[in-house]
């Protein structure tokens, strides 16, 4: 029975020795009991990482000095699956800057090779850096974007510090100390224990920390034996794309209906609702030669739909200024806001059809055409524009702004929508 099912007044009546007798058989009935009850034995929670829990790894038998992590043995296994098939280039950029290897094993104690890893502390990444260390060596971190959760960037930016740390230390484990805490906890240790050498001054650091770093030793000396380079290749499907203007994703959403929350999953670091420009992201091939194609035309749109150039005036209300953008036609113009030709033309005394890029026309609403029907659409759980069409292929982007103001939706609220 476990000693914590006792209610207190138990508790108390119990002397301290037979307290200690009742603890001393709980550890022998159960040698796990303090890892099972203690999980902060690992850096991150285990519970969260969706794992297969693979019988087939390197991992047969954990030893004695790290039998804490002995109920994870199968989450060990699978994390090492994830490290040579996924993050097989760590190795290589330890390698170019003449690091240890054992330095490679970091992101599967710090975050079990989890992107969207957040500690309490709010450090993020497979590396879990920090807001201050990312923009010191040059990582992006805005409302966009954190590009401490893009695994190729953030490793750079791991391996500068790790760099950085083994010069200042001259010692593996140091730098791992130094790394996984800070190197302000590491001068604690050196000042508590009177001493720099890791044997001597080891037992004044946290056993957690302790027998992570312990751990990431074993590995090491496991890997050099077990694995041979069989790595598996990035899948062909996917490639990356940069684009030289920011696009937002209900921009994109009004030429081509796309899940978008599967390209968040696959680019952890963006974190709005937006492909900042230059920015690589991984896109199936499809989709992001589609988007280098309609670029200048999702681009207009994207403008228009931001400065709610769509929207639809009442009668008697002010005109709505449209500024012609490339491509634009009279014809085209007239139809997407409901109006004809002439009217066009004689809001804005125009003697020809011509019209010309940057020129400003006056638009006013006219009445809705017989053949359209509106409806209100109650928002659910959908934040963007593109969630809704997504929801309804029916409705489009445009349709949409044409009869709402251009912003984040919020839960019950109601969008005005029309049919043909």
């Amino acid at each position: 029975m476990n000693v914590f099912f006792y209610s207190k007044k138990c508790i108390i009546e119990l002397s301290k020795k037979k307290l200690l007798i009742l603890i001393a058989f709980q550890l022998l009935i159960n040698p796990f009991f303090i890892s099972q009850n203690n999980p902060d034995f690992f850096l991150f929670e285990v519970s969260q990482l969706k794992l297969k829990n693979s019988n087939k790894g390197p991992i047969k038998n954990i030893p004695e000095e790290l039998k804490y992590f002995r109920p994870f043995k199968k989450q060990l296994n699978e994390l090492l699956k994830i490290r040579r098939n996924q993050f097989y280039y760590v190795d290589s950029v330890l390698k170019e800057n003449k690091l240890p290897e054992s330095f490679g094993f970091l992101p599967l104690v710090l975050s079990g090779y989890n992107s969207c890893h957040t500690t309490d502390l709010s450090s993020k990444g497979i590396w879990a850096l920090s807001y201050i260390t990312a923009l010191k060596k040059g990582l992006q971190i805005n409302s966009h974007i954190d590009q401490r959760m893009n695994n190729r960037l953030s490793t750079s930016v791991a391996v500068k510090q790790l760099k950085f740390l083994m010069e200042k230390y001259k010692s593996e484990n140091w730098t791992l100390l130094a790394f996984i805490t800070s190197p302000s906890y590491v001068s604690n240790i050196f000042k508590e224990s009177k001493s720099k050498k890791w044997n001597l001054a080891q037992k004044f650091v946290d056993t957690k920390y302790l027998k992570n770093i312990e751990l990431i030793n074993w590995l090491n000396e496991l890997n050099i034996k077990t694995f041979n380079g069989n790595y598996k290749t990035t899948n062909k499907n996917y490639q990356n794309f940069s684009f030289k203007e920011d696009l937002l994703f209900d921009a994109i959403a009004q030429f081509k209906i796309i899940d978008f929350k599967q390209i968040s999953i696959k680019n952890p670091f963006l974190t709005g609702q937006m492909i900042p420009k230059n920015q690589s992201i991984v896109l199936q091939k499809e989709l992001g030669n589609f988007i280098i194609k309609s670029q200048s035309k999702i681009v207009a749109f994207q403008d228009s739909m931001t400065n709610n150039l769509f929207l639809k005036e009442k009668p008697g209300n002010k005109p709505l200024i449209y500024t012609i953008k490339y491509g634009d036609v009279l014809g085209q113009i007239a139809i997407d806001y409901n109006v004809s030709v002439t009217q066009i033309m004689k809001w804005n005394n125009l003697s020809s059809t011509m019209i010309y890029q940057g020129q400003e026309l006056k638009l006013f609403s006219n009445k809705m055409a017989p053949n359209f029907k509106v409806h209100f659409y109650t928002i659910n759980k959908e934040k963007y524009f593109w969630e809704v069409a997504l929801n309804n292929p029916e409705i489009s982007i445009k349709n949409i702004c044409k009869y709402n103001i251009y912003q984040e939706l919020k839960q019950n609220q109601k969008l005005k929508i029309t049919n043909k």
